[in-house]
């Protein structure tokens, strides 16, 4: 009789004893982000209208190999194209490299330091939409999902597809897609800089 109150015990003291670790596991959870400021608290711009977020449709990327167009689509990406001017008017991008290079499939510029996952300190709400990653698509990197649930893009870093990737449609946010300059894109390898980038608004 007493060693089998003393087995009920072994199994209940386990389920305490784990139950007491996951309890203390969520106040802490709850109390560092409770203490953290909501991601979006940290974006340094406002929206713009909509009407005038719409003309907002155009970039140039001036490279050491070449001139990238790029058409924005600010209709389905509106918080990301909006990004991309704001750091373009702050001439962020220029001077930076493309940091990452990958054949056949994309090259990524944006980093703001030596980290690779460096950038301006704040981070996007995802805008999956229809867009493709096909060739010349232009979309905003972000960190793989273990690490990211709600997966957030990354603040400044962008990459243009060099291949197809069907398996990151509606994973990554996509905001734009090259228009002119493909073969300057194809030239790009790992350490080649951006001279500029300007967003441009159609009136």
């Amino acid at each position: 009789m007493a060693k089998r109150w003393e087995r009920r015990w072994d199994r209940r003291g386990y389920f305490y004893v784990f139950f007491l670790f996951a309890s203390i596991f969520i106040i802490f959870v709850e109390s560092v982000f409770s203490q953290s400021p909501p991601e979006d608290s940290r974006i340094p711009f406002i929206l713009p209208p909509r009407s005038k977020l719409l003309k907002v449709r155009s970039a140039v990327i001036e490279t050491v190999k070449g001139k990238i167009y790029i058409e924005l689509y600010p209709e389905l990406a509106p918080w990301h194209v909006a990004n991309f001017k704001y750091l373009a008017d702050k001439h962020f991008y220029d001077g930076k490299e493309f940091h990452i290079y990958r054949p056949g499939h994309l090259i990524q510029a944006g980093k703001a330091g030596s980290s690779p996952l460096s950038g301006p300190g704040y981070t996007l709400r995802p805008e999956f939409n229809e867009l493709k990653h096909e060739p010349g698509a232009v979309g905003m990197a972000r960190i793989e999902d273990i690490a990211n649930l709600s997966r957030r893009s990354h603040g400044s870093q962008f990459y243009i597809m060099l291949g197809y990737a069907p398996n990151l449609d509606r994973n990554y946010t996509l905001f734009g897609k090259v228009v002119a300059g493909m073969d300057v894109v194809r030239k790009l390898r790992k350490g080649d800089k951006i001279i500029s980038l300007r967003v441009y608004v159609r009136e």
